[in-house]
Protein backbone atom coordinates (compact mmCIF):
# COMPACT_ATOMS: atom_id res chain seq x y z
CA UNK A 1 0.00 0.00 0.00
CA UNK A 2 1.19 3.50 -0.96
CA UNK A 3 2.21 6.01 1.55
CA UNK A 4 -1.10 8.03 2.92
CA UNK A 5 -1.73 11.41 5.29
CA UNK A 6 -4.38 10.88 7.76
CA UNK A 7 -7.04 13.12 7.36
CA UNK A 8 -8.87 12.65 10.49
CA UNK A 9 -8.62 9.52 13.58
CA UNK A 10 -10.83 8.70 16.32
CA UNK A 11 -10.51 6.69 19.00
CA UNK A 12 -13.50 4.86 21.18
CA UNK A 13 -14.17 2.61 23.79
CA UNK A 14 -16.50 -0.32 22.37
CA UNK A 15 -18.01 -2.01 25.17
CA UNK A 16 -18.55 -5.43 23.89
CA UNK A 17 -15.20 -6.06 22.59
CA UNK A 18 -13.72 -4.30 25.73
CA UNK A 19 -10.59 -2.41 23.06
CA UNK A 20 -10.46 1.08 21.72
CA UNK A 21 -10.63 0.76 18.08
CA UNK A 22 -9.01 3.61 16.45
CA UNK A 23 -10.56 4.78 12.67
CA UNK A 24 -7.81 6.74 10.65
CA UNK A 25 -9.15 8.38 7.38
CA UNK A 26 -6.52 7.52 5.03
CA UNK A 27 -8.66 9.64 1.80
CA UNK A 28 -12.31 10.49 1.45
CA UNK A 29 -12.92 6.73 0.39
CA UNK A 30 -11.12 4.80 2.71
CA UNK A 31 -9.74 4.37 6.70
CA UNK A 32 -8.12 2.27 8.58
CA UNK A 33 -9.64 0.55 11.79
CA UNK A 34 -7.70 -1.36 14.75
CA UNK A 35 -8.19 -2.69 17.95
CA UNK A 36 -6.21 -1.68 20.41
CA UNK A 37 -6.06 -3.96 23.95
CA UNK A 38 -5.71 -2.17 27.12
CA UNK A 39 -1.98 -3.68 27.30
CA UNK A 40 -1.44 -2.17 24.08
CA UNK A 41 -2.94 1.72 24.85
CA UNK A 42 -1.11 1.46 27.89
CA UNK A 43 2.36 0.63 25.78
CA UNK A 44 1.16 3.54 23.77
CA UNK A 45 0.73 5.90 25.96
CA UNK A 46 3.68 5.30 27.97
CA UNK A 47 5.89 6.53 25.35
CA UNK A 48 3.78 8.72 23.31
CA UNK A 49 2.96 10.45 26.24
CA UNK A 50 6.68 10.79 27.18
CA UNK A 51 6.60 13.12 24.14
CA UNK A 52 3.48 15.09 24.46
CA UNK A 53 3.92 15.87 28.01
CA UNK A 54 0.17 15.52 29.02
CA UNK A 55 -0.31 16.03 32.92
CA UNK A 56 -1.78 12.35 33.99
CA UNK A 57 -4.48 12.77 36.55
CA UNK A 58 -4.59 11.03 39.60
CA UNK A 59 -8.00 9.40 37.99
CA UNK A 60 -6.26 8.06 35.58
CA UNK A 61 -3.24 6.76 36.72
CA UNK A 62 -6.05 4.49 39.05
CA UNK A 63 -5.83 3.62 43.11
CA UNK A 64 -2.83 0.70 42.50
CA UNK A 65 -0.41 3.40 40.71
CA UNK A 66 2.02 4.81 43.21
CA UNK A 67 2.06 8.89 42.68
CA UNK A 68 5.86 9.68 41.06
CA UNK A 69 8.15 9.94 43.65
CA UNK A 70 9.46 13.32 44.79
CA UNK A 71 11.37 15.74 42.49
CA UNK A 72 13.32 18.99 42.61
CA UNK A 73 11.95 21.97 42.75
CA UNK A 74 13.95 22.78 38.95
CA UNK A 75 12.72 19.20 38.06
CA UNK A 76 9.11 20.11 38.91
CA UNK A 77 9.03 23.53 37.36
CA UNK A 78 10.60 22.15 33.87
CA UNK A 79 7.62 19.54 34.14
CA UNK A 80 5.53 21.53 34.79
CA UNK A 81 6.02 24.24 32.17
CA UNK A 82 6.23 21.47 29.78
CA UNK A 83 2.63 20.04 30.88
CA UNK A 84 1.09 23.32 30.66
CA UNK A 85 2.57 24.05 27.29
CA UNK A 86 1.21 20.68 25.76
CA UNK A 87 -2.39 21.47 27.41
CA UNK A 88 -2.25 24.99 25.59
CA UNK A 89 -1.78 23.23 22.18
CA UNK A 90 -4.55 20.89 22.84
CA UNK A 91 -6.53 23.67 22.27
CA UNK A 92 -5.06 24.27 18.49
CA UNK A 93 -6.29 21.01 17.64
CA UNK A 94 -10.02 19.77 16.47
CA UNK A 95 -11.40 17.60 19.30
CA UNK A 96 -15.61 18.59 18.41
CA UNK A 97 -15.86 18.00 14.55
CA UNK A 98 -17.65 14.58 14.42
CA UNK A 99 -15.42 12.00 12.81
CA UNK A 100 -16.24 10.88 9.33
CA UNK A 101 -17.06 7.58 8.77
CA UNK A 102 -15.30 6.48 4.93
CA UNK A 103 -17.05 3.88 2.86
CA UNK A 104 -14.72 1.61 3.09
CA UNK A 105 -11.63 0.50 4.86
CA UNK A 106 -8.23 -0.96 3.79
CA UNK A 107 -8.88 -4.70 5.18
CA UNK A 108 -12.49 -6.17 5.41
CA UNK A 109 -12.14 -6.28 9.14
CA UNK A 110 -10.32 -4.14 11.90
CA UNK A 111 -6.51 -5.47 12.59
CA UNK A 112 -6.18 -6.80 16.04
CA UNK A 113 -2.88 -4.95 17.00
CA UNK A 114 -0.34 -6.91 18.81
CA UNK A 115 2.65 -4.87 19.63
CA UNK A 116 3.66 -1.25 19.05
CA UNK A 117 7.46 -0.30 17.58
CA UNK A 118 8.69 3.52 17.56
CA UNK A 119 11.07 4.98 16.23
CA UNK A 120 12.92 8.22 17.71
CA UNK A 121 15.63 10.67 15.64
CA UNK A 122 17.74 12.85 17.71
CA UNK A 123 15.34 12.03 20.15
CA UNK A 124 12.10 13.08 18.62
CA UNK A 125 9.57 10.32 18.06
CA UNK A 126 9.17 10.11 14.61
CA UNK A 127 7.10 6.94 13.83
CA UNK A 128 5.02 4.31 14.80
CA UNK A 129 4.47 0.88 13.65
CA UNK A 130 1.34 -0.94 14.91
CA UNK A 131 1.88 -4.63 14.27
CA UNK A 132 -1.37 -6.44 13.88
CA UNK A 133 -2.21 -10.60 14.42
CA UNK A 134 -3.01 -10.99 10.60
CA UNK A 135 0.98 -10.33 9.51
CA UNK A 136 -0.29 -6.93 8.37
CA UNK A 137 1.48 -3.97 9.79
CA UNK A 138 0.26 -0.16 10.19
CA UNK A 139 2.79 2.48 9.76
CA UNK A 140 2.34 5.85 10.94
CA UNK A 141 4.66 9.35 10.49
CA UNK A 142 4.90 11.14 14.00
CA UNK A 143 4.90 14.83 14.16
CA UNK A 144 4.13 17.00 17.65
CA UNK A 145 0.04 17.85 17.43
CA UNK A 146 -0.47 13.79 16.01
CA UNK A 147 1.41 12.79 19.17
CA UNK A 148 -0.33 15.04 21.13
CA UNK A 149 -3.92 14.05 19.65
CA UNK A 150 -3.35 10.53 20.29
CA UNK A 151 -2.31 10.62 23.72
CA UNK A 152 -5.33 12.98 24.88
CA UNK A 153 -7.38 10.45 22.51
CA UNK A 154 -5.99 7.53 24.73
CA UNK A 155 -5.99 9.30 28.19
CA UNK A 156 -10.40 10.21 27.20
CA UNK A 157 -10.99 6.62 26.03
CA UNK A 158 -9.12 4.63 28.60
CA UNK A 159 -11.36 6.59 31.07
CA UNK A 160 -14.17 5.92 29.24
CA UNK A 161 -13.60 2.47 29.47
CA UNK A 162 -11.90 2.56 32.95
CA UNK A 163 -8.74 1.61 32.34
CA UNK A 164 -5.61 3.03 33.92
CA UNK A 165 -2.76 4.66 32.44
CA UNK A 166 0.99 4.73 33.36
CA UNK A 167 2.22 7.45 34.69
CA UNK A 168 5.07 9.12 32.92
CA UNK A 169 8.37 7.43 33.45
CA UNK A 170 11.91 7.67 32.51
CA UNK A 171 12.65 4.24 32.13
CA UNK A 172 11.67 2.71 28.45
CA UNK A 173 9.35 0.24 28.84
CA UNK A 174 10.66 -3.44 28.29
CA UNK A 175 7.65 -4.42 25.77
CA UNK A 176 7.76 -2.32 23.81
CA UNK A 177 10.14 -2.01 20.81
CA UNK A 178 12.41 1.27 20.37
CA UNK A 179 14.66 2.03 17.89
CA UNK A 180 16.58 5.40 18.61
CA UNK A 181 19.16 6.67 16.14
CA UNK A 182 20.89 10.11 16.43
CA UNK A 183 21.27 11.96 13.29
CA UNK A 184 24.01 14.38 12.69
CA UNK A 185 23.35 17.91 12.92
CA UNK A 186 26.68 19.22 11.43
CA UNK A 187 27.87 18.73 7.44
CA UNK A 188 29.00 15.84 6.53
CA UNK A 189 31.69 15.10 4.05
CA UNK A 190 32.02 11.80 2.17
CA UNK A 191 35.42 10.88 0.86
Amino acid sequence: MQQQSIQQINLAYDQQQDRLLMKAAVSQAQEIRVWLTYRIARQMFKVLNREAHLPVSALALGNASPLPAAQSPTEATRQFEEEADAVHQLEDLDFSTAYQQRPSAVSEQELLVVDTRFVSINDQLNHMQLVCANGMNVNMSLNHQLVLAISRMLMVASQDAGWTLPAHQDKEPEAVSSIVMQVPTEKQVLH
